[in-house]
């Protein structure tokens, strides 16, 4: 993929871990005037001025406990929103190693779940 012909034009982005590189992929693979949506608190991190610049990136902040997300869980509940395409692989808890390999994997992957039934 190109990032700069293809690839979504908005991503969220979850606090975790490792704000940094997830906002990282997310400026690797968004298209130009993309929008990018920080959910939840992650502390301070350095961004990539330019490269926001340069492609016109719209960065955007939403805490996570405020009323939309619980909007959000209602539509994904009531199957209103398919992210089907979104999941890139769902693996059962004892490959762990092998989902967070694949999560970490911006070429590969987009959201990986990790399965404990």
């Amino acid at each position: 993929m190109k990032p700069d012909d293809e690839g979504p034009p908005v991503t969220t982005r979850s606090a975790h871990y490792s704000v940094a590189a997830a906002l990282r992929g997310a400026f690797d693979v968004l298209k130009p005037r993309g929008v990018i949506v920080q959910v939840g608190l992650g502390g301070d991190i350095s961004l990539p001025i330019n490269v926001i610049v340069a492609k016109e990136f719209d960065l955007r902040g939403a805490f996570r406990f405020h009323e939309e997300f619980a909007v959000a869980v209602e539509l994904l509940n009531k199957g209103l929103i398919d992210v089907k395409p979104l999941i890139s692989g769902i693996f059962p808890y004892q490959d762990s190693v092998k989902a967070f390999q694949t999560a970490g994997d911006r070429s590969k992957s987009m959201k990986v779940l990790v399965s404990f039934d």
